[in-house]
Order: structure tokens, then sequence, then C-alpha cells
């Protein structure tokens, strides 16, 4: 399935080489599109990756240049990684197909996904400090652990967290048993 990626311009700068058209987007397949963005913590490049239906972050650490050749596999690895430390049933093979194809793009300017990415940002900010450090990977197990409202940030009726939304889209296209995902046309 394809899975667009959509930068900010900061990390659009770095990656120039590797942006495509939007008019390649194509199918975003199950879980839609994805934003991303660099941040530093002691001068290491790290993306934030953020998926904007499920509110699910995954923090690729330390990239440099010449990870962005394999970038695919990379986030293969930590997305499954981050699926099985968030407690949801999944194999390397299923994730596989779920981001079969990543394809990066400019920014979309989707205002609501830049100010949770911002928030996240300050979140990761805020742990950061010396008395209270945590790496990255506890950081991003706490945000995936953060209730949000499916019905905005006005109204406090629908509190979910970001890794029980996650995991309501993969049980309802991936069974327990099954190696490959249920293809979404025949659910309905």
């Amino acid at each position: 399935m394809s899975t667009p990626i959509f930068t900010t311009k900061k990390l659009e700068k770095m990656i120039q080489k590797y942006i495509k058209p939007k008019e390649n987007v194509g199918d975003p397949g199950i879980l839609g599109k994805w934003n991303a963005t660099v941040f530093y913590v002691n001068r290491r490049k790290n993306w934030l990756l953020f998926n904007p239906k499920t509110h699910y972050s995954v923090i690729l650490e330390n990239i440099t240049a010449k990870d962005l050749v394999n970038i695919q596999e990379k986030f293969r690895e930590e997305f499954f990684l981050q699926l099985v430390v968030d407690g949801i049933d999944i194999t390397q093979k299923q994730v596989d197909w779920l981001v079969e194809d990543l394809s990066f793009h400019s920014t979309d300017a989707d205002r609501s996904a830049l100010g949770y990415i911002n928030e996240i940002l300050y979140a990761i900010d805020c742990h950061q400090d010396f008395e209270y450090y945590k790496s990255l990977a506890e950081i991003n197990v706490y945000l995936n652990n953060c209730i949000f409202s499916l019905d905005g940030s006005s109204k406090y009726t629908r509190c979910t967290k970001p890794r029980d939304e996650m995991g309501k889209i993969l049980r309802a296209y991936i069974g327990t048993e099954r190696d490959m995902p249920i293809h979404p046309t025949s659910l309905n």
C-alpha cells in the first residue's frame, strides 16, 4: 500500500532529491497519510512522523545522509518496534505490507497536524530536562499513551489514546491468525 509522507519545509530542504510531486500521491491506504518534521537532540537529527488519523507518532533517531537511501526500511523497523512496545499484536510481514511504498511530498499545509506536531515537539523538549531525562523511545511511548479527543480540543466527549486508535484500525484490517491483511473493500 502507498504511504504518503508530507514533510515540513525544514525537512523538505534536507531531503529535496527524495521529494515527489503531489500529483503522484495516489491512494493513501489503510493508515492514511503521515506528516514528518525534523528536530534536534544533542546536535543529532531526528525525525518525528505523525499520523493525523490516529495521532500515532514514530520517532526515527539519529538520521544521517547515509540513512536516507534505506529510510523506508528504517521506518518499517521503527514502526514495527513501536507497535510491539505499545502492545499491538502485529508481525513484521504485516507492517511491510502496510508500509509498502513510502513517498515523500512537500507540505500539505494541514494546520491541525502541524499543531499536534508542534505540541509533540514541545513535550519532547520538556522531557529532555537533565533532571528528568528520558530517551526518545520512552518519550514516544508516553506520547502514544496521551489522551486526546476525537471531537477536537474544544470538546472532550470522545477521549481516546493514539495507541488505542491505531490498534482499532489494525485489528479491523489485520486478523490475528492471518499473515496478510484483509483488503478494505471486502469489509464493506
